[in-house]
């Protein structure tokens, strides 16, 4: 509350703290005067009034803020909840406090086309004629049971009504929808409620801006009346704070699991990948991270939160193999194996091998994206479309058409459909959680001398049910992973076969010229365009030179080479390392130089240079030099590394 001739309320807050004995505060020098408070408390504005305050002259019109004591106890003062509550009300009218409306234009927004080009909205119950002339809710109420009759409590009708024309402001967004599953657009009110007699409907309007319109199938329900204020309403989705967030964002293409571009590939990460290079440095290691960075789309530089990515799809989205000499096409691809579950004769069965799996699983994943399965509705969402027209205030009664005449349903409640007859008469009431259990069953339960009535009401629930125009069970466009580690030590046209070619990025399921296999089974196969194939390769064991030239010039090559300084990790003893891998290449070549891994802490075992160079780098060595113990004694010593003359195996006992 500040006080003066402009005294009133320019702000609402929450206190976040308990009073502090804090000399001062970041904004201490915006004070006017000296700070002689000894105690301060944090607070977090929620309403910041500065542009529209609410003066003292609007305070003293508001009944419940009659008795505020502002005046009595200075700018200071004690308020009761109810006063709260009332500074609250009005100051989520302000304008600067936008609010944000789901808003039906017409009975399966029949009237938007109209809407949109005159840059209006419209509200029905026209029967009622002007809403200004309503002095309270209440009005409007007894108004509605008047001219539309008694049947229900008219409590969302009322609340719409009230709403459009007391409540909503100039600055506000209007969402605009069809039904309960699709978003036509949005736009900001430009004008305050306005009732225009020439209209032959919708008399109710206001004037809106209309800044977006389309179509966008959200994937999941949205609330049935014709007005409703979501500006309180939170969401689920991790990816907003509010209801009406995740709407605009929809609109607007930001919402991940509705409006995809297609573009699953963010990273542009190459299809065919080979990470090569000498023993320990951290081929298999990155595997991971690219994989978890492939299933995510973004950059991840944390190792622990790749490896529960990792783990988390892994048999999934990812898998993992090992090739080696005896690794062939039918464990790869497809083949034949024997029937271990038939106990009574020998019989063989057609089995998929890993590569054939994941590649079905992401196949299946870009078809069901490409083309998503249609839904039935739930009988809520079902219901909830049927008597649309009526919560919407569009029509009074809705009609159910039987074999010779029809009823009509007048009203309905939590539990039971009213309805009267075409001849009159008594009204009468049908169960909502009967008809719930029929539509479900999608069958007619005998109910005495009722059923000739759920019969017709059900088939046009199924109708809407199964209408598959609004109703399609979204798929989130999935990227999937397969590691090939050590994929030179297999024998590579034996394993892939015919299928080395169905990996180029052109000819699989949505490149360019995509190419359909037979496999010796029959199957039809081809290479999802979602399938990532990562192998790592040892050039200790092959060069690259010696590679299978038709997997060379289908893969993109990454060298992974030692490294002497890692970011937020020691790599010990790098001198020595250095001095190895200089003399190992002098001598045999890059290809062949130990990696940096070996000279790394690792869960299993603490790092000691004696331990690693005796059980791990001088094996390596020896290895590589055909066991000639003077050429690896020559390298250990020009690395400064004293050797036991009295030793062997070979073995060091520290540096020199």
């Amino acid at each position: 509350w500040i006080a003066g001739d402009k005294a009133g309320c320019y702000a609402l807050a929450d206190v976040v703290s308990e009073p502090l004995d804090r000399a001062s505060f970041p904004e201490s020098h915006l004070w006017r005067v000296d700070d002689t408070s000894e105690l301060k408390a944090a607070i977090n504005i929620t309403h910041n009034l500065a542009n529209n305050p609410i003066l003292k002259d609007e305070v003293d019109k508001v009944k419940n803020l009659a008795n505020l004591k502002v005046g009595s106890q200075g700018t200071n003062f004690s308020a009761t909840e109810k006063e709260y509550k009332a500074l609250l009300e009005l100051a989520m009218k302000r304008k600067e406090d936008k609010r944000y409306w789901l808003y039906s234009p017409g009975e399966q927004a029949r009237n938007w086309e109209e809407f949109y080009n005159d840059g209006i909205m419209g509200l029905g119950w026209d029967k009622l004629d002007d809403l200004k002339n309503y002095k309270s809710k209440e009005e409007i109420k007894e108004a509605l049971d008047e001219s539309y009759g008694g049947e229900g409590s008219k409590k969302n009708d009322t609340t719409a009504n009230d709403e459009f024309v007391n409540v909503m402001q100039v600055g506000d967004v209007v969402i605009a929808k069809k039904g309960v599953y699709e978003l036509l657009g949005y736009g900001v009110v430009a004008s305050d409620y306005i009732y225009d007699a020439n209209r032959e409907e919708y008399k109710h309007i206001r004037k809106v801006k209309w800044e977006l319109k389309g179509n966008w199938n959200v994937g999941f329900q949205m609330v049935t009346k014709a007005l409703t204020d979501i500006t309180p309403y939170e969401t689920d989705d991790p990816n907003y704070n509010w209801y009406y967030e995740r709407l605009l964002g929809i609109m607007r293409g930001v919402e991940n699991d509705t409006i995809d571009d297609g573009n699953t590939n963010k990273m542009n990460f190459p299809l065919n990948t080979i990470f090569y290079g000498p023993p320990g440095t951290g081929k298999t290691y990155n595997t991971v991270l690219r994989a978890a960075e492939i299933i995510e789309d973004r950059e991840i530089k944390d190792y622990e939160e790749a490896l529960k990515i990792f783990n988390t799809n892994l048999h999934n989205q990812i898998e993992f193999i090992t090739f080696h000499q005896n690794y062939s096409y039918e464990d790869f691809i497809q083949g034949i194996r024997p029937d271990t579950d038939n106990n009574e004769e020998l019989t063989f069965e057609k089995r998929d091998g890993v590569f054939k799996k994941i590649a079905d699983r992401a196949l299946k994943n870009l078809r069901e994206w490409e083309n998503p399965k249609v839904q039935k509705k739930t009988f809520e969402e079902a219901f909830n479309e049927f008597i649309l027209p009526m919560v919407e205030g569009v029509v009074e009664e809705i009609e159910v058409k039987m074999a010779r005449v029809s009823y009509f349903i007048t009203a309905v409640t939590d539990k039971s459909i009213d309805f009267r007859k075409a001849s009159g008469g008594t009204a009468h009431t049908l169960s909502i959680s009967t008809l719930g259990r029929m539509y479900e069953a999608e069958s007619v339960l005998d109910i005495k001398g009722l059923t000739p009535y759920y019969a017709p009401l059900l088939d046009e629930l199924l109708k809407i049910g199964k209408d598959s125009s609004d109703r399609k069970e979204f798929v989130q466009k999935k990227n999937y992973v397969i590691i090939i580690d050590e994929i030179n030590r297999a024998n590579i046209s034996r394993v892939f076969g015919e299928l080395i070619t169905l990996i180029e990025p052109d000819k699989r399921s949505h490149g360019e010229i995509p190419l359909v296999a037979q496999l010796p089974s029959g199957d039809k196969f081809l290479v999802p365009s979602n399938l990532y194939i990562v192998g790592t390769m040892n050039t200790a064991d092959k060069s690259i030179a010696l590679l299978d030239i038709a997997l060379r010039r289908r893969f993109e090559f990454e060298a992974m080479y030692p490294l002497y300084e890692i970011e937020g990790h020691e790599v010990n003893d790098a001198y020595i390392l250095k001095k190895l891998n200089e003399r190992i290449v002098s001598t045999k070549g890059y290809d062949f130089q130990i990696g940096h891994s070996f000279f790394m802490d690792s869960k299993e075992d603490a790092y000691c240079l004696v331990k690693r160079m005796n059980n791990k780098v001088i094996p390596l060595l020896l290895e590589y030099y055909m066991n000639d113990e003077k050429e690896v004694r020559s390298i250990l010593q020009f690395a400064l590394l004293k050797i036991d003359e009295t030793s062997w195996p070979l073995r060091i006992t520290g540096r020199e």
